[in-house]
């Protein structure tokens, strides 16, 4: 395999999550990792705090939905969808 065919099929694979856990909505405690996107099980808005700083609110959440974004920490308030798993 050449240089550039190691190159994209490793760029591939660190775009395919590597784990997933269940998120408990926080305004204070931050995940143990940052993941890198979410799904939900019952529709509703979801509170982030993106790996840069920056919160926003991501409305209208539906399950069987990857959203994808590297998120530190998921806030209670604001978050209105539950069943929350994040994709690492």
């Amino acid at each position: 395999m050449g240089i550039l065919a190691e190159q994209l099929k490793n760029q591939k694979e660190a775009q395919v999550p590597q784990g997933i856990v269940s998120v408990t909505p926080s305004d204070t405690v931050s995940l143990t990792k940052p993941i890198r996107a979410f799904m939900v099980t019952v529709t509703g808005n979801v509170s982030a705090v993106f790996a840069d700083g920056s919160t926003d609110i991501i409305p209208g959440c539906v399950p069987g939905i990857q959203y994808m974004a590297k998120i530190t920490r998921i806030n209670l308030t604001g978050t209105t969808s539950t069943g929350i798993k994040g994709l690492l």
